[in-house]
C-alpha cells in the first residue's frame, strides 16, 4: 500500500508539471485562438493515442465498458470544470479567479471524507489549509470590485474539479485510466466540433506546432493526474497539485518576464511544506494502521 500511495504521489507531481506547461501554452495561444479550438486540436491528438494504448495494454476489450453512463458523467465534469474556470478568467482579474479556484484541494479533502470515507487527519487538514494560505501569498488577490458572475463560475468550476477528482477515483475501480481519458477526449472533441463553424481560425505553421505541443503536454498531464487519483487518496492528490503554482511561477518568469515577488517566494515555500506535511502524515497513518 505504501508503494501504491507513493506511486500516486509521483504521478500527481508529474501531472502537475505538465499541466502547468499546458496553462502556459494556453495563455500564449488564447490571445489569437478560442479555447474550444485549442480543445479540438488537443482531443484530435489524444483520441488515437489513448485508443492505441488501450488496445496495446488490454486488447480490443480495452475499448469496451459496461459503464458508459459513468464515462459520460466524468467527461461532463471534466469539460464543465475546464470551461467554467476559463470563463471566470474572461470576466474578472486573473488573480481573483485563481484565488477562488485554489480552494479546490480544501473542498476536495472535505468531499472525499464525506463521499469516499477517506477522511484526512487533523494535521493533514491543517497542512492543506496552510497550502491554501501559501497560494494566497502567491496570487495576491486584489480585493477589488467583485464580478459575481465570474466569481460564481470560478466557484462552480472549483466544485466541478473536486467532483471530477472524486468520481475519477470511484470510476477507476472498474475502468482503466486510458479508457477514461479516451472517453473524455471523445466527448470534448464532439462538443468542440459542434462549435468549430463559429470558433475556428486557420493557424500558421508555428501556431499549429504550438497547438500540437499543447496537445502533447496535456496528454501526459491527463494520464499522470488520472493515475494519481487511481493510486492515491484524493486529498493527497489535491495537496500535491499545489506544486502546479510553483511551476507556473517559473513559466511566467521565463516566458512572460513576470518576476516573482517576495510574497510569491514565501507562498511557494508554504505550498511545498504543506505538500510534504500531507505526504508525511499519510506515511505516519500507514505505520499506525500497520501496528
Amino acid at each position: 500500500m505504501k508503494r501504491v500511495v507513493l506511486l500516486g504521489g509521483a504521478f500527481t507531481l508529474i501531472g502537475s508539471f505538465f499541466f502547468s506547461a499546458q496553462d502556459a501554452l494556453v495563455k500564449w495561444l488564447s490571445t489569437d485562438f478560442s479555447l474550444l479550438q485549442l480543445l479540438l486540436v488537443r482531443s484530435s491528438i489524444m483520441i488515437p493515442v489513448f485508443a492505441l494504448i488501450c488496445v496495446w495494454r488490454f486488447g480490443s476489450r480495452g475499448l469496451m465498458t459496461q459503464r458508459p453512463g459513468g464515462h459520460l458523467l466524468r467527461a461532463t465534469f471534466n469539460l464543465v470544470a475546464f470551461l467554467s474556470y476559463y470563463f471566470a478568467i474572461t470576466r474578472m482579474p486573473l488573480v481573483d479567479a485563481i484565488s477562488i479556484a485554489s480552494a479546490y484541494p480544501v473542498i476536495l479533502a472535505v468531499m472525499s471524507g464525506v463521499i469516499l470515507a477517506e477522511m484526512p487527519s487533523g494535521r493533514q487538514i491543517m497542512a492543506v489549509i496552510v497550502g491554501f494560505i501559501g497560494v494566497l501569498f502567491i496570487i495576491q488577490p486584489t480585493g477589488g470590485e467583485v464580478d459575481w458572475l465570474g466569481a460564481g463560475a470560478a466557484l462552480f468550476g472549483c466544485f466541478s474539479f473536486a467532483a471530477l477528482g472524486i468520481y475519477t477515483r470511484h470510476l477507476s475501480r472498474t475502468e482503466s485510466s486510458e479508457l477514461m481519458l479516451l472517453s473524455g477526449a471523445i466527448f470534448i472533441l464532439l462538443v468542440s466540433l459542434m462549435s468549430s463553424p463559429w470558433t475556428w481560425q486557420t493557424p500558421s505553421l508555428s501556431s499549429l506546432l504550438l497547438m500540437l505541443g499543447l496537445s502533447g503536454v496535456a496528454l501526459v498531464g491527463q494520464y499522470a493526474i488520472t493515475n494519481g487519483f487511481r493510486y492515491a487518496p484524493v486529498y493527497l492528490v489535491g495537496a500535491l497539485e499545489y506544486t502546479t503554482l510553483i511551476w507556473a511561477t517559473l513559466w511566467g518568469f521565463f516566458l512572460f518576464a513576470e518576476v516573482p515577488t517576495v510574497n510569491v517566494v514565501f507562498g511557494a515555500v508554504l505550498v511545498v511544506l504543506s505538500g510534504l506535511a500531507v505526504v508525511l502524515g499519510e506515511r505516519a497513518r500507514e505505520q499506525e494502521d500497520a501496528s
